[in-house]
């Protein structure tokens, strides 16, 4: 039901394009219904049958004989007709394959492009810290792939971030960790909302013998310790790191 929501929503660009170029060919055949009446004087059903098969190519006969205003009109019309059904395709085309209602090519597509990434980085969890490291990455022109098994968040951050690559799955499991490419990955953020799994994380990483470099969250002294014996690049607290900021700001 979210991936259903989420497709007819205007808000997503695939789906606001399919709709104004829905809009437009219902103008065309207004307007190529409306000039036949005008210019060449037709009957409202011979205008619209004029305009419908000049939409749609078929080659029927033309149902009376058309003047030399009425050729120029109709030149016009399929002009704007080559071009409105061009949009119309291509919009139809891109709604059906990037939003078909399982995912399933969308899927296919972004596994094949995190295999094909180097030096990119793998933000493990959804939360608020997560969506901080993705959007600053992303603005920075970074290759981030989302790795969560929270599907709510997952469809928003989706539609927040076009470019964003995900992979849908446990970040502790190191299957999971091979989808998102972890081998060939520069950074892993571990920030997930369990502490505990920000350590499976960081100690799958290790075990798999890559060269990443680790940044991991945690508020819990003890996590924090055990992390730092795994050889985590970075330890960080996001409670320590506000409270002295705080403090910072009272002591200028």
């Amino acid at each position: 039901m979210q991936q259903l929501r989420y497709l007819l929503t205007f808000d997503d660009p695939i789906v606001s394009r399919l709709a104004k170029v829905c809009v437009a060919l219902v103008a065309i055949i207004l307007f190529g219904t409306l000039g036949f009446m005008l210019v060449e004087g037709w009957p409202l059903l011979d205008g619209f049958f004029m305009t419908v098969i000049t939409i749609s190519t078929v080659g029927y006969g033309e149902p009376q004989e058309l003047t030399t205003a009425g050729r120029f009109f109709t030149s016009f019309l399929i002009i704007a007709c080559l071009i409105g059904m061009t949009n119309w395709t291509a919009a139809l085309t891109s709604f059906i394959v990037e939003n078909d209602m399982g995912g399933n090519f969308l899927k296919r597509r972004h596994r094949k492009m995190i295999s094909q990434l180097t030096g990119h980085t793998i933000v493990c969890g959804s939360g608020l810290m997560a969506q901080a490291v993705i959007e600053r990455l992303l603005r920075k022109r970074k290759h981030v792939v989302l790795l969560d098994d929270n599907e709510v968040r997952i469809d928003e951050l989706r539609k927040r971030y076009r470019k964003l690559l995900i992979v849908q799955g446990n970040a502790t499991n190191e299957l999971a960790l091979a989808e998102a490419n972890v081998m060939a990955s520069g950074n892993v953020v571990a920030c997930m909302e369990k502490e505990v799994d920000n350590l499976l994380v960081a100690i799958t990483c290790k075990d798999l013998g890559t060269e990443v470099k680790i940044y991991a969250r945690s508020n819990d002294v003890t996590i924090a310790n055990r992390l730092r014996k795994a050889e985590v690049d970075q330890v960080i607290s996001p409670m320590q790191l506000a409270g002295d900021r705080i403090a910072d700001l009272i002591l200028e």
